[in-house]
């Protein structure tokens, strides 16, 4: 496809991405030093949240997301969001069973265990990214149960005999980690770290008051107390929210509490249960070896952490994902720029039309997995050619209503079911972004830049005939998109990692 001039179509793009997408001097000062701010701020809290749990959290808050991967926005008028992970402890290891479970979800428990262990890792299951308990399966391997019973209900049982499964069962009920009760437990923490009342996160605890030497932990000033909002806990999410007002800004902050290390992955888990790049596309694998065995040294290396979600325990991929992507310019590539690029593009123009259905997760799969499927460096060397190579892989996806996990097969990240008795409207806003990344692709500068030169005849017409299609297919559903724009405003929907089909597959095997 002929665009006129590239040189001219890749100063273009650079210029949109200094001027709109990316805009350092002035704002690129504050966003570090909001960074600065927001980084040891939160590391107090954790330090107060430490001793409010008597020992959860040891560790100090690990950066992860958009900011610390280089892949933020940095656009007038609007803040940067901070990702942490707060590390939890959790003594024993656990074993992810390769393979489908064998019963229906609800048979499984949520809670980890926290005083059962096996040399082997107490064995758990996953269902898309949920991970499950077993207790019957427990039962039957050679397991060492430990504080099973609170004191006082010891005394009251003494010479009743237990089984294993009954020791498993009682030491579950009264020792875990409840994914609901760590995120409720975890944003009281917060709450007391950031009350003015409160000097010492134990103050009003009889026994540390008699203490000879009480702990000491670091002071938060008022000031900065005042200047941060605690947002309503939302038990759907994984994440205690705050915003801080810093200057100007206002800077969204997500605390996600996780367990680090607890995972054992066996060889069969590694080689069956990883996505492979032949699990769902169908062009050139010559590179996939490769590209798989380094995903495997940075799961092995990294992950995966297990972060609390809608009542469950998820597998989380954050620390791979961060080692993956950290020297994917090391080749004096755009891929960074260009995945910004695609990012502008959705929120000033996707999210605002058809609602928050790409997130900025989803398109940073689309990167992992293009750069798997680009490996050469030559596809990478331009904004344009970068640009281009995660249009069509999104193009792809979408057209297939298939986005797989990068890790995990087979979660489709695509999956949703909106509150609606419509069942089309998550088929409908797959449809609405593919026609749009089509306009897109036809020519890039114009989608970017309405106003600006036109290409080439050839293009100039393919591209009129991209948007005429656009202009009747939103016409023809004009209504439903709306109501699709409604409920995603309003968060009318579900993800579906796994269907119906997936499960009855898996206890058939």
């Amino acid at each position: 496809m002929s665009e006129g001039d590239p040189g001219e179509v890749e100063r273009c793009l650079q210029q949109v991405h200094q001027d709109q997408v990316f805009l350092s001097g002035d704002k690129d000062w504050r966003v570090g030093k909001n960074f600065f701010i927001v980084k040891s701020t939160v590391e107090k809290v954790v330090k107060w949240a430490f001793e409010s749990s008597t020992g959860l959290y040891p560790k100090d808050p690990i950066p992860v997301g958009s900011y610390r991967e280089g892949l933020h926005l940095q656009m007038e008028d609007s803040s940067n969001n901070f990702d942490f992970l707060i590390p939890l402890r959790f003594n024993p290891k656990l074993a992810l069973t390769s393979g489908g479970i064998a019963k229906e979800v609800s048979s499984y428990e949520r809670k980890l265990p926290t005083y059962i262990f096996r040399e082997k890792g107490v064995p758990v299951y996953r269902w898309g990214t949920k991970v499950l308990v077993d207790l019957e399966a427990v039962g039957e391997t050679y397991v060492e149960v430990h504080c099973d019973k609170e004191e006082a209900q010891l005394e009251d049982d003494i010479g009743i005999t237990f089984d294993k499964l009954s020791e498993c069962k009682d030491s579950l009920q009264h020792h875990n980690l409840d994914p609901v009760e760590i995120l409720k437990d975890f944003y009281r923490y917060v709450e007391i770290a950031l009350d003015p009342a409160y000097t010492h996160p134990r103050q009003n605890d009889p026994i540390f008051q008699r203490r000879l030497f009480p702990s000491r932990v670091p002071k938060i000033d008022n000031r900065m107390r005042q200047n941060i909002k605690l947002e309503v806990l939302d038990l759907d999410g994984s994440a205690i929210r705050l915003t801080f007002h810093e200057g100007m800004d206002a800077v969204p902050v997500k605390l996600v509490p996780a367990i680090q290390g607890a995972l054992k992955l066996s060889n069969q888990w590694l080689r069956e249960d990883l996505t492979h790049l032949s699990d769902w596309w169908d062009g050139d694998l010559a590179n996939e070896k490769r590209s798989f065995l380094r995903k495997v040294a940075a799961v092995q290396e990294a992950g995966p952490e297990l972060i609390p979600k809608g009542g469950y325990w998820r597998l989380s991929f954050s620390q791979a994902e961060t080692m993956i992507l950290e020297d994917s310019d090391a080749d004096g590539g755009q891929r960074r720029a260009a995945l910004r690029l695609l990012k502008f593009v959705n929120e000033t123009k996707w999210i605002p039309e058809y609602g928050k259905v790409l997130t900025s997760y989803h398109l940073k799969t689309i990167l992992l997995w293009c750069c798997e499927i680009y490996p050469q460096k030559a596809q990478w060397e331009t904004c344009l050619s970068s640009l281009k190579a995660l249009l069509k892989i999104l193009n792809h996806t979408l057209n297939k209503k298939n986005l797989p996990h990068y890790f995990l097969q087979p979660v489709n990240l695509f999956n949703k079911r909106y509150r609606s008795s419509n069942a089309t409207h998550r088929l409908l806003a797959l449809d609405a972004l593919r026609r749009e990344a089509e306009v897109m692709l036809a020519d890039i500068v114009a989608y970017l830049m309405p106003g600006g030169k036109p290409q080439d005849g050839c293009v100039h017409d393919e591209l009129e005939e991209k948007r005429a299609a656009l202009k009747e297919f939103k016409e023809k559903h004009q209504e439903d998109l709306k109501e699709l724009k409604r409920m995603e405003d309003e968060h009318m929907y579900e993800e579906v990692e796994m269907s119906e089909d997936s499960l009855k597959s898996s206890t058939e095997n």
